[in-house]
């Protein structure tokens, strides 16, 4: 089934949390938005703004399946910030990991207040790192912006024409309660096959395989893994992560329901391990079909 291609660039409004750890009372956030939470967003959005009735998310889940990571952009440059490895330390474009947190996040603290005596209740401090929308340092107030790729086949495409208008609002990440995660579409055309090559995928969604680093997730497997000696690592260098894309939220403590064991995006593949293997794009992870 063909697929029509677009290049999204949404501009951060307000600061974001992209959970991943928690360290004790800190919950740390990551530094580029993996495609299941822009899956979830735009899901979200797209309900809401057909009516709201549960048939119209089911139909959202679909719509938006085929999707990227996104990067970050800064205003200045006309380059995204691309995941990479340098010497097994995690960078974004020109920043490693540490530098990029260093200008672009901060932490907010909350605690829960007792009403008879308004102080602190016990154990209820709560640190959130997040992502800013702009650079603290003062000298370099950029605004970052954030690219990705969205694939849409075409028998569906004519149903999200009125809903990509410019200037749609969406809700990214976690703890939104305190006013976290507000994005505005800055952008949005169709993608080149410049564009498609860059990020690794076919026009039909497949993963096409590059000695590049990877922009999206790579699954390996849904449940144990075993670990590769040196001779049979099927990455050059790079991470594994076991990613929890799907949770069931019907109780107090989210459920895992669907998760993956898989390489992280910046890894570098190596391309014996991968001959004649089929891996199809689903909410920023490329998948066995």
């Amino acid at each position: 089934m063909s697929r029509k291609w677009y290049k999204l660039v949404l501009r951060q409004m307000k600061p974001m949390h992209i959970g991943i750890f928690n360290y004790g009372v800190l919950s740390e956030t990551r530094i580029f938005i993996p495609g299941w939470t822009m899956w979830g967003a735009f899901v979200n959005q797209y309900g809401q703004y057909k009516g709201g009735k549960e048939e119209h998310f089911e139909e959202g889940q679909q719509i938006f399946e085929t999707i990227t990571c996104f990067y970050p952009k800064l205003e200045s440059e006309n380059k995204i910030l691309f995941p990479q490895f340098q010497k097994r330390d995690f960078y974004l474009g020109d920043y490693s990991e540490n530098e990029f947190r260093a200008k672009f996040t901060d932490v907010y603290t909350s605690t829960s207040i007792q009403p008879s005596s308004l102080t602190a209740k016990d154990e209820s401090l709560h640190e959130i790192e997040i992502v800013l929308p702009k650079s603290k340092m003062i000298r370099e107030r950029e605004n970052l912006s954030w690219v990705g790729l969205l694939g849409i086949d075409e028998e569906k495409a004519e149903k999200v024409k009125g809903f990509f208008e410019e200037g749609l609002e969406v809700i990214i990440g976690g703890d939104t309660r305190y006013g976290l995660g507000n994005m505005k579409l800055e952008k949005l055309c169709e993608a080149t096959a410049e564009d498609l090559e860059e990020w690794s995928v076919t026009e039909s969604g497949e993963w096409k395989f590059s000695s590049e680093p990877l922009k999206n997730y790579f699954a390996i497997t849904d449940g144990l893994f075993k670990q590769f000696d040196e001779s049979e690592r099927i990455f050059k260098i790079g991470e594994i992560e076991h990613v929890a894309i799907q949770l069931d939220f019907s109780e107090a403590t989210p459920k895992i329901e669907k998760s993956k064991v898989c390489i992280i995006p910046g890894s570098v593949l190596r391309e014996k391990f991968f001959q004649d293997c089929h891996y199809k794009l689903k909410q920023g992870i490329f998948q066995a079909n």
